[in-house]
């Protein structure tokens, strides 16, 4: 019973074991169909998102049969064009069989790799590095690569390097590289030049070789800032922090200097540019220094050793280290001054000013003086300084100076000597050539002409002064003598009973030749005061113009001799004028005098009015004044006719002295045969009322 029920049971139990495979079959399929899915899935993003063009063919097909989006973007077409588009008709004619013949010589798994050009929809080609692969289906597909900006960043930077090459080697400026240790590393053939070493002599040496040792601590001080700070690039010269070089033979000279920094491998490298400014530097110096030498020559005055003392200062300032002034008087040379930039050499410098130079010996000051040209010493100038000194401790002295190049320039005016003026340099610094001595001399003669002048102002401030002494003397003396005549003159012209009444003519000459002394002796009074800078005094009032006209017209009529008609010409309101009341009667007594001279029968007095001041004006019918001669009517000492001696020419330039002092001007008109008119103005009086045009 049991062995039927197995035999019945057992169809069933012997297929079971053959309906597993199919079911490990469908879910096989379906885990491969899903993982196909995945992959196909992941290739098109790839192929989609990369960011190279990819195109993809199949052998003997003449158009692709895919492209990607970064195919598109680089030739400029869309999909559907580059897929109707036959493949040779992107390459240029003569790559298109090379293409070809690509494909069919590559193998399955065989990459190529090539430079293409590529036409974009535009026309233009674009230069593609493409990687051919041949699959193992017949099928080939191409990674393209734009190489464009490549080449192009590699063209410029061939083009950065061999520019850098050019200037680094033809560049007229210095330029140096150091490494951390601030040690040279580079030194192009600018910096040979500028510094005199050969690259040989300098590469791994410091930096500081090339500074002058004055500044080495500084300028290590500023790099090393500059290394740890955040600025890649910087000027390092300014106005108030000049840099100097130094060269092999120990020239210090002025630059102009960048630096930049870069790190390389990890380490930071330095580079100076170094340009010498020695020529641009000397210009200014000379600018500066003619413009310093012209404000003082400008302003000189008679105290000419305070002149050279001041240029002597300019030229410390300027273009030497030292500078000694001497000046040639009547019993020889004398020395004015002597300066250093040093002030530590003060003490040096006084005790030079008190050692003159020996005349008796040949030297190069006096070789100056005699032959009348600068002369020109570079070190060593031994020799030169033994012919100055006039003792052993003398020559001390001046070697302590450490002369090293130097210049004496003579003074000269008129073709005569008047000193020398030497300048020098330290052995360190600048030396001297013959532009500096073209500078320097035209300095010297400027000085010399502004020497020259003082000296005259002064002989000229002497011949004054003496003159004033003698007018002085002159007039008080004249005083008491000329009093004492016009008092006998006026007894002499008592009328009465005989025998008093007398013949006045002679009378009359007397008083008259009297009053004329006077006024000499005033208006040689006044144009001493005048000449020595001052103003006239004045001491003004309130004045009734009507009132002084009458005074002067009885004055006038009481003078003997004068047959002139005089009249007035006053407004019918005449202003009231502030003035000095004897003053204002000098001005007319002048001004009527001089017509009195030209006038042929009258003299008229005039006075209104005019633009709230009092024009006043005396004007005579005389035969006028030419043109020529009216600018020179105010001049001292200057008359019309030279043969005239009715004067000594200084009565109008008292006028207008007198006018000036009240604050008011003067001027004349005159034409020829019509007259003259001399016009002045003055203020008038607080508060009183004027009339206006």
């Amino acid at each position: 019973m049991l062995d039927e029920q197995r035999r019945e049971s057992a169809p069933f139990l012997e297929t079971k074991p053959r309906e597993r495979p199919l079911v490990k079959n469908l879910l096989d399929d379906a885990a491969a169909a899903k993982a196909l899915r995945t992959s196909e899935n992941r290739f098109n993003a790839l192929f989609e998102q990369a960011s190279d063009g990819i195109l993809m063919g199949e052998m003997g097909q003449e158009r692709c049969t895919r492209v990607n989006t970064a195919l598109c973007s680089l030739l400029g077409y869309v999909s559907e064009e580059l897929l109707s588009k036959p493949i040779g008709e992107l390459f240029r004619k003569e790559d298109a069989p090379r293409f070809s013949l690509l494909q069919h010589s590559l193998h399955p798994g065989q990459t190529e790799r090539a430079e293409w050009s590529l036409q974009r929809s535009d026309g233009t080609w674009l230069l593609t590095e493409m990687t051919v692969t041949m699959l193992p289906d017949g099928h080939w597909q191409a990674l393209v690569r734009d190489t464009s900006k490549r080449l192009r960043t590699e063209e410029a930077l061939r083009l950065s390097e061999a520019k850098f090459s050019g200037i680094y080697s033809v560049s007229a400026d210095a330029i140096i590289s150091i490494d951390e240790e601030h040690r040279i590393t580079m030194f192009n053939h600018g910096a040979q030049s500028i510094f005199g070493y050969s690259a040989e002599e300098v590469v791994g040496s410091p930096l500081e070789l090339l500074i002058p040792e004055r500044f080495r601590g500084t300028h290590r001080q500023h790099v090393e800032r500059f290394s740890a700070g955040q600025q890649t690039a910087r000027h390092m010269t300014s106005r108030s922090a000049r840099i100097y070089g130094l060269r092999k033979n120990g020239e210090e000279f002025p630059t102009d200097a960048a630096i930049s920094k870069l790190e390389v491998g990890g380490k930071r490298m330095l580079t100076v540019s170094i340009r010498d400014i020695s020529e641009q530097q000397r210009s200014e110096d000379e600018q500066r220094l003619l413009a310093e030498a012209g404000k003082i020559l400008v302003s000189a005055g008679s105290d000419y050793q305070r002149l050279l003392t001041d240029i002597a200062n300019v030229i410390v300032r300027n273009i030497a280290q030292w500078c000694a002034v001497d000046i040639v008087q009547a019993n020889g040379v004398r020395r004015v001054k002597v300066l250093h930039s040093d002030p530590g050499k003060a003490a040096l410098c006084e005790a030079l000013e008190q050692r003159p130079i020996d005349q008796q010996r040949p030297n190069l000051i006096s070789e100056a003086i005699n032959t009348r040209r600068p002369m020109l010493v570079n070190f060593p100038i031994s020799s030169v300084l033994e012919s100055l000194a006039r003792d052993e401790e003398h020559l001390q002295l001046l070697r302590a100076f450490d002369p090293g190049s130097l210049i004496v320039v003579p003074l000269i005016a008129r073709g005569q000597p008047l000193g020398t003026i030497a300048f020098g340099s330290a052995r360190a610094s600048r030396r001297y050539d013959a532009r500096d001595v073209r500078e320097a001399d035209q300095i010297a003669s400027r000085v010399a002409m502004a020497v020259d002048n003082a000296r005259l102002h002064e002989a000229l401030q002497r011949a004054i002064r003496a003159r004033d002494e003698v007018l002085g003397i002159v007039a008080h003396d004249l005083r008491n003598p000329l009093n004492v005549i016009a008092l006998r003159a006026q007894t002499l012209r008592r009328r009465g009973p005989p025998p008093e009444r007398r013949n006045q003519v002679a009378t009359d000459s007397i008083l008259r030749s009297a009053v004329s002394m006077h006024r000499l002796i005033e208006d040689l009074l006044d144009i001493t005061r005048l000449d020595a800078g001052h103003s006239l005094s004045i001491h003004p009032s309130s004045l009734i113009l009507t009132q002084l006209f009458a005074e002067l017209m009885e004055q006038r009529a009481a003078l003997p001799g004068s047959h002139r008609e005089l009249c007035l010409e006053v407004a019918e309101a005449p202003p009231t004028v502030w003035a000095d009341r004897t003053r204002l009667l000098q001005v007319f007594d002048n001004l009527l005098s001089n017509a009195e001279k030209f006038s042929r029968t009258r003299i008229c007095l005039g006075a209104r009015t005019r633009d709230g001041e009092a024009l006043l004006w005396v004007a005579d019918d005389g035969p006028g004044i030419s043109a020529e001669d009216l600018p020179r009517l105010f001049d001292r000492f200057w008359q019309a006719s030279k043969g005239d001696r009715r004067g000594a020419g200084l009565g109008l330039s008292i006028v207008q002295g007198i006018v000036n002092a009240h604050g008011g001007r003067i001027w004349v008109e005159s034409q020829s045969d019509s007259g003259t008119t001399f016009y002045f103005t003055l203020p008038t009086a607080p508060g009183s009322q004027t009339e206006r045009e």
